[in-house]
């Protein structure tokens, strides 16, 4: 069977989008990328599950049906936060603008995503996260002079956000202020000793300063360093995924047969696929909770299930998101309560058909008396 591709052009608000869908049968995913004007805004890969099948033309058409179902999504999902910024365009709810901001950045559409954060600044001045969100978008615009002014004050008052030192440990990469960012980066790991990125920020500091060393020859300098960004490595393989310990043993390979553009090539390509072009799992919680502020009605069990694939996916990779969880939670209850009430219609359905069904009308008036309370459980809790 080949692989199988999806190209489309779509129009909103007056934008241009392209959307490209398509397999991977031999590592066994589907990525979806999504272009502004020939950008490449960001890609998701979606693992799928891969069934032996004795006829081919089968096999073949669930995983179009897959491979469609992620297009359509992709489509929906992007039509969808356009629509949600014009809802909140006048809202005074500070954190909405700057959820939706922290959105629009995941996606590299930095015009709605200073839009927002501006707005979310501008009702809640006291917003350390929102002035770090907001230096992320100057960033990686590569305004860096904005980026670092917009931390400053944060820096000096000594906020305790593993993200501050992180993002301001990259701005003085790109200013080749090597010592203050392998600082910068230590304070973030000290703050939260699992922050994986800041590790991996770490150790490409480290390889930034190897290669301004070797221009210079110092070669007990050199192998210092090369120690120090195997120990960063291995503590990587520590706390990372299967996939960080793929990247860890193709480094050290490189390293050992003395490939140092190999080793920078593929850092390159690893910061590219897990932090500058994948949405982070806090960004695909913000999504529903947009959802859920702003469009209820439409959170039906197709919407539900969407959500609930996307939010466990991104839990599979990294477990440390108490907001995840809650929002999981949040997720099965209302699909329970999606069930609960298709269960009372089958029970109605049932003595419809035979009013003498002594069983399904004593289970009709149980669930419609004992479970007023279940269901109003849920809608207090949707509500707080």
């Amino acid at each position: 069977m080949a692989d199988i591709g999806l190209n489309q052009n779509i129009t909103i608000k007056d934008r241009n989008f392209h959307i490209q869908t398509a397999t991977n049968l031999e590592e066994g995913f589907i990525r979806t990328e999504v272009f502004d004007q020939g950008r490449l805004l960001y890609a998701e890969h979606h693992k799928y599950e891969r069934r032996d099948s004795t006829e081919e033309s089968g096999a073949e058409l669930r995983l179009r049906r897959i491979v469609d179902q992620f297009h359509q999504n992709a489509i929906s999902s992007l039509e969808t936060l356009f629509e949600l910024s014009d809802m909140i365009v006048e809202q005074k709810h500070f954190l909405s603008h700057q959820r939706l901001g922290a959105i629009f950045l995941s996606l590299h559409l930095f015009d709605k995503a200073e839009e927002n954060l501006l707005k979310a600044i501008d009702l809640n001045a006291d917003s350390n996260s929102s002035y770090v969100i907001l230096s992320k978008c100057y960033y990686l615009q590569k305004r860096y002079h904005q980026a670092a002014q917009t931390l400053e004050p944060l820096i000096r008052e000594r906020v305790p956000y593993p993200d501050l030192y992180n993002l301001y440990g990259l701005i003085l990469l790109e200013q080749k202020n090597y010592t203050q960012a392998l600082n910068h980066f230590r304070h973030a790991i000290k703050l939260n000793p699992s922050y994986k990125e800041a590790f991996y920020n770490l150790a490409a500091a480290i390889l930034q300063r190897i290669g301004f060393l070797r221009m210079q020859n110092k070669r007990d300098e050199i192998r210092k360093n090369l120690e120090f960004f195997v120990i960063v490595l291995q503590k990587i393989r520590k706390i990372g995924t299967k996939r960080d310990a793929l990247l860890v043993e193709q480094v050290k390979q490189a390293l050992a047969a003395r490939k140092f553009g190999r080793v920078q090539s593929l850092m390159h390509d690893y910061r590219n696929q897990q932090f500058n072009y994948s949405m982070s799992p806090a960004v695909v919680g913000y999504e529903f909770y947009m959802w859920l502020r702003y469009l209820p009605g439409r959170l039906d069990y197709e919407t539900l299930r969407y959500f609930d694939e996307k939010i466990s996916r991104s839990l599979n990779e990294n477990t440390d998101y108490p907001d995840m969880w809650n929002y999981l939670a949040l997720i099965h209850l209302m699909l329970c309560r999606d069930y609960f009430l298709k269960g009372l219609d089958n029970f109605k359905e049932a003595t419809k058909i035979n009013t003498r069904f002594t069983k399904a009308r004593k289970n009709l008036r149980l669930v419609e008396n004992d479970g007023r309370e279940f269901l109003s459980l849920i809608k207090a809790i949707l509500r707080d």
